[in-house]
């Protein structure tokens, strides 16, 4: 009876003891609970925290090809076609530039970028001429900018392009179009042996500026991106009836042959062109029939002792002196342009590399005829003669 009396009443507090430890349990996962829900959401504030910062400083800009070509000639001018799209709105402006130029020349960096007609994203056209062989373009780097302040920068990796040599024959003019046309031709004898002709000309995605013909010269070069146009001035002997040129086609990738017929204009040229007149008929004539009076007179002086026959010996000699040996010398400066034409756009043939004496023949509109002491005639600005 004893032993049922301790069993019982170890049982009460076993139960008893329990139940205390029951409900401290509970209160304790309550409380843990209630720290775990605390702890989740700060959690959860710091995440969205840390997500917001991602969103803020993580790439929000992403350039790539739109459309690039396979292969192009050393010298050809061709098209990049380049697409951003950009997920921020703080910025105010987009550009582009090459990170390495070598081997390329870019004509058209600055250009704006544009919103293509979804209004997703922007693309924007670089025209690049190949200078060398290459086999991979520049990288190009394209930042965003605001109030002049970087704020984001990519760079997109040059794409893979083939570039190919050109190779011409004893013609090739050293230009590589898509397309060449002479626009028109003006010819004018510039001597007795002489032709000056001027050329204009117009290609498409070339090195037009490269062209050479015959040793002429380029002026009023111009170049729109995909078209260029030049006029081309040179000196060809008179009985050259036609010009002729090759160019690398680079559609057909083969040289294209050009002839320009010349069509003499009959124009004054005592306006425009440089003749010598040290090498004109005219005074040829007249210093012929000047020697042949000297030596009339030196006869009738010599037999029948006349002094008019003395005086007319000695005033053919002087003008014979004087018609061969002028005192009108000048100097110019040093790298004095000497041009064609007595006109601003006119052609440049020669450029001094020092002061150089020349002879002066006439004025003209603040221009200098002059004779070089190469035999050549030019016309140069009048403040680029030295001034005594």
């Amino acid at each position: 009876m004893k032993k049922f009396f301790y069993l019982v009443a170890f049982f009460i507090l076993f139960i008893d003891t329990a139940g205390a430890q029951s409900f401290d349990l509970t209160e304790q996962i309550k409380r843990y609970s209630q720290i775990y829900a605390e702890d989740n959401e700060s959690g959860a504030q710091d995440q969205d925290t840390e997500n917001s910062e991602t969103e803020s400083d993580g790439q929000s800009l992403f350039v790539s090809y739109e459309s690039i070509p396979a292969k192009v000639y050393v010298g050809e001018i061709f098209p990049v076609k380049l697409k951003a799209v950009i997920t921020r709105e703080n910025y105010d402006n987009l550009n582009a530039n090459l990170k390495s130029s070598d081997g390329f020349r870019a004509l058209n960096l600055e250009s704006e970028w544009e919103k293509d007609l979804s209004g997703e994203y922007y693309v924007n056209t670089f025209y690049i001429q190949a200078l060398s062989q290459r086999s991979k373009l520049p990288d190009i780097i394209i930042r965003i900018s605001k109030e002049g302040a970087l704020v984001e920068e990519v760079t997109l990796e040059g794409g893979e392009i083939e570039i190919a040599p050109v190779y011409g024959d004893a013609k090739f003019s050293h230009v590589v179009a898509r397309s060449l046309a002479v626009k028109s031709e003006n010819t004018n004898k510039f001597d007795d042996k002489s032709l000056i002709v001027t050329l204009e000309i117009e290609a498409a995605y070339s090195n037009l500026k490269e062209f050479n013909v015959s040793n002429g010269s380029s002026d009023d070069y111009k170049e729109n991106f995909a078209l260029q146009s030049l006029e081309y001035t040179l000196i060809v002997p008179n009985y050259v009836k036609s010009i002729d040129f090759t160019y690398f086609n680079t559609l057909s990738h083969n040289l294209q042959h050009v002839t320009v017929p010349l069509n003499i204009k009959s124009n004054d040229l005592s306006t425009h062109t440089d003749i010598n007149p040290k090498e004109s008929k005219f005074k040829l004539y007249k210093d012929i029939l000047a020697g042949i009076a000297l030596l009339f007179c030196i006869a009738i002086f010599v037999y029948k002792k006349y002094k008019i026959a003395a005086a007319g010996a000695i005033l053919a000699a002087i003008y014979l002196f004087f018609s061969n040996n002028p005192f009108d010398k000048i100097k110019l400066r040093s790298e004095a342009t000497i041009r064609i034409l007595p006109i601003e756009k006119s052609s440049v043939f020669h450029l001094t590399e020092g002061e150089l004496e020349v002879e002066k023949l006439t004025s003209k509109d603040g221009y200098v005829k002059i004779l070089l002491p190469s035999g050549r005639i030019g016309w140069v600005k009048e403040e680029h003669v030295v001034k005594n």
